[in-house]
């Protein structure tokens, strides 16, 4: 499941639905939406974080990764 919400959260930064630099909803926002675990939230963002897609920052949220690679 986690690896399905990576394709759609891919997907939307993709097509500009979150573009670069734009925070993304917050985990329980997530979990709300796909009706799932906030492990599974948080499996789909490690995913992304590896691919590329998203970048975390502490305390801050989730953001879609920018052109300049931030």
């Amino acid at each position: 499941m986690y690896r399905q919400i990576a394709s759609i959260i891919a997907r939307r930064v993709e097509d500009g639905t979150y573009p670069p630099h734009a925070l993304l909803p917050t985990e329980a926002e997530l979990c709300a939406e796909f009706d799932v675990s906030r492990r599974t939230v948080r499996s789909a963002h490690a995913l992304l974080r590896e691919q590329g897609w998203i970048v975390s920052s502490p305390g801050k949220g989730t953001y879609a990764r920018g052109l300049d690679g931030y």
